[in-house]
């Protein structure tokens, strides 16, 4: 609760922000890239870009800066269902038995896995869901946010354009049908939401500040993800497909542009490490952790 504006920017000033003088509420929104330090300064008293539109900003956290945050979480005030990555990513990414650090690093940033989120009144984040499959949770600091949340099992129904604040349902009937919910969140307060869920965020309060995680090897089955029930194995094969555009089996260069190199605090293409040797071996962690989970659940009813 002690992230305001100005502490953030002494912990972390180097991050990498986008940021969005136009608000962030539709696919076409493009963001420019600044340090924290320099976002922070534009967003409180906008000179180089004044649009006269309420302004959002997203902090992709490395491992830099979320060592220096974390400090601040302790005790970590997360449910002990949630198992985030403190609890497997140093297991898995390890070379010569020792944490590979750059890897960690790398996943972090190439995965959005760990993101400070800070808007205006009126800000809000286009309807979507996410493509990956990682739940996902979200504590609000400073300011409300509303939330509009729909299971992965009403896609069907939905569609990225849709303003779930005002549903057009002319253009949208079939938003009509869709079993959603939504659901205020206030300072203080955390809110869950599975793999694929769609989500639709709307800012309350000058300014929002909050933070949010992803999760894996929590989940159970789910009948929603098709043949593979498994959340954790979808996660897995969401990351090399991504792999897959970067790295061929037996060809020793990349296949992919690393755009960082042209945009700097553009987000580096993953490693070939991080692809062929950890996430194997991170996939065996969280298929043990999701099995002893629920399996201990299953026992306890």
């Amino acid at each position: 609760m002690n992230w305001t504006l100005d502490y953030l920017t002494e912990k972390i000033p180097f991050e990498w922000v986008d940021y969005y003088p136009n608000n962030m509420n539709d696919v076409s929104s493009k963001p420019y890239l600044f340090k924290f330090v320099q976002a922070v300064r534009e967003f409180q008293n906008p000179k180089e870009l004044k649009t006269g539109k309420p302004k959002y900003m997203q902090i992709r956290l490395g491992l830099r800066g979320w060592k220096r945050l974390k400090k601040d979480f302790v005790p970590k005030p997360l449910p002990d269902v949630f198992w985030d990555d403190d609890g497997w990513i140093e297991s898995c990414m390890r070379k010569d038995s020792k944490v590979d650090q750059p890897a960690i690093n790398n996943f972090f940033v190439t995965n959005q896995w760990k993101f400070l989120l800070i808007g205006e009144e009126g800000t809000t984040m286009f309807f979507h869901k996410d493509g990956t499959a990682a739940s996902s949770w979200q504590v609000q600091l400073v300011g409300k946010k509303r939330w509009t949340l729909c299971p992965n099992s009403e896609s069907h129904l939905l569609h990225t354009e849709l303003d779930t604040y005002k549903p057009d349902y002319a253009k949208f009937p079939r938003f009509a049908k869709a079993r959603c919910g939504q659901v205020t969140v206030s300072p203080g307060e955390l809110l869950y939401y599975p793999a694929y869920w769609w989500h639709h965020t709307l800012q309350l309060e000058s300014p929002s500040i909050s933070y949010t995680g992803a999760l894996v090897g929590v989940e159970a089955d789910r009948p929603d993800l098709g043949a593979d029930r498994k959340p954790h194995m979808r996660f897995y094969a969401d990351l090399q497909e991504k792999c897959s555009r970067c790295w061929k089996k037996g060809v020793e260069q990349r296949q992919c542009d690393d755009i960082s190199l042209k945009w700097a605090g553009a987000a580096p293409p993953p490693l070939r490490a991080v692809c062929d040797e950890y996430l194997p071996k991170c996939l065996d962690l969280w298929s043990s952790h999701a099995k002893e989970l629920h399996g201990r659940q299953a026992d306890e009813l």
